[in-house]
């Protein structure tokens, strides 16, 4: 083998290294480009009791409701302990009814109404949650009615 013949092939084998890996460089650089698109859907979880507090309830329903609008998913537990078990009908009325509360804005993905844990999952309604945030600010463009100026 001649030396030129030696020198061609190392420049050769050097070139395919380099194109080796300005390819793994661009398959790199396209993957974190579709994890970027990807929309991630968190599970939140909800826990409450069968005989929950009307205060409470209000406050759970309003965290779902931000949840689902940033475009997670809500995980609503009733958990049943003891002598609890017996008082399961008021468990998945409860259940039903914040379903009712939650609206469109959520639809059922999943549900168990057999164990102790009772729970049902939600998953946002695209199409309702989108339009609520192409409208965020309608309600702050109103002039408020009640306006009284204090010129002298």
């Amino acid at each position: 083998m001649s030396k030129a013949s030696r020198n061609e092939k190392i420049v050769y084998m050097f070139y395919l290294l380099i194109d080796a890996i300005k390819y793994r460089y661009e398959q790199q650089k396209k993957k974190k480009e579709q994890q970027k698109r990807t929309t991630r859907m968190d599970l939140k979880e909800l826990k409450m009791g069968y005989s929950i507090d009307q205060h409470d309830y209000a406050v759970r329903l309003k965290a779902a409701r931000k949840f689902l609008n940033d475009g997670d998913k809500v995980k609503v537990i009733v958990n049943l302990k003891g002598r609890e078990n017996e008082f399961r009908n008021m468990a998945m009325e409860l259940i039903r009814r914040f379903q009712n509360d939650v609206g469109e804005l959520a639809i059922e993905e999943s549900k168990n109404f057999k164990d102790r844990n009772i729970f049902i999952v939600l998953v946002p309604n695209k199409a309702v949650v989108q339009k609520a945030q192409q409208d965020p600010g309608k309600k702050k463009d109103k002039p408020a009615k009640n306006e009284v100026s204090a010129s002298v």
